[in-house]
């Protein structure tokens, strides 16, 4: 029983060498979030992670034990899909929507979708602004005939992003307030039945990153 015993003893050396061969070289890196949970951010870099390293997280911080050149890759990928705060820019077209005739050139890119969604007889622009917010920042404009107010509450990481923000959109006839996300670039159209009844005021969005 003694050699059997001493196989044993041997092989689990043998492991344990072996593992110590896998991590040889490795280094730890903590790396702090700015945008990602470190859930999401685990989520995305285990692939990356090879036999012997590990990944662990919690709050803004994720902790990798790697080789240092999968190190730098893995900031590379989180420079991209994390990053710092993002400067957003919103441009909003508030919209009168009743049973009046005629088209306003002002709206045209955004009327087809106007139509489909709301399907009043016209629709006519009252007024239009661009603001420009920090991530987790608030935003308030006002002129003659329209205010906008609220906050970007965030700019979800990854390959297809994401802005979702809290608003309120003010005309003499009404106002739309809510919350909304949505994928950069592309239109938000929020509305409300108007005080007098009968129409509806709209809020077109357009969520857009101007910058770091």
């Amino acid at each position: 029983m003694r050699p059997m015993k001493t196989m044993a003893v041997l092989a689990l050396a043998a492991l344990a060498l072996g593992a110590c061969d896998k991590r040889r070289g490795m280094m730890v890196r903590t790396y702090t979030l700015h945008r990602m949970t470190s859930q999401d951010a685990m989520t995305l870099l285990t692939p990356y992670i090879e036999e012997g390293g590990y990944i662990s997280g919690k709050d803004r911080l994720i902790t990798v034990r790697e080789r240092p050149a999968q190190l730098d890759s893995i900031a590379v990928i989180l420079r991209r899909y994390d990053g710092a705060p993002q400067v957003v820019s919103l441009h909003f077209q508030l919209i009168e929507a009743g049973d009046f005739a005629g088209g306003d050139t002002a709206i045209a890119r955004v009327e087809a979708p106007l139509r489909e969604l709301f399907r009043y007889r016209g629709y006519r622009r009252v007024g239009e602004v661009t603001v420009l917010v920090m991530e987790g920042g608030h935003f308030r404009q006002q002129q003659p005939g329209l205010r906008v107010e609220g906050s970007v509450r965030e700019v979800t990481a990854g390959p297809d992003t994401r802005v979702t923000l809290d608003m309120e959109v003010e005309g003499e006839s009404g106002a739309v307030s809510t919350s909304v996300s949505g994928a950069l670039g592309k239109t938000l159209l929020v509305g409300t039945q108007t005080r007098a009844g009968g129409g509806a005021i709209i809020a077109a969005v357009t969520p857009t990153v101007a910058g770091p």
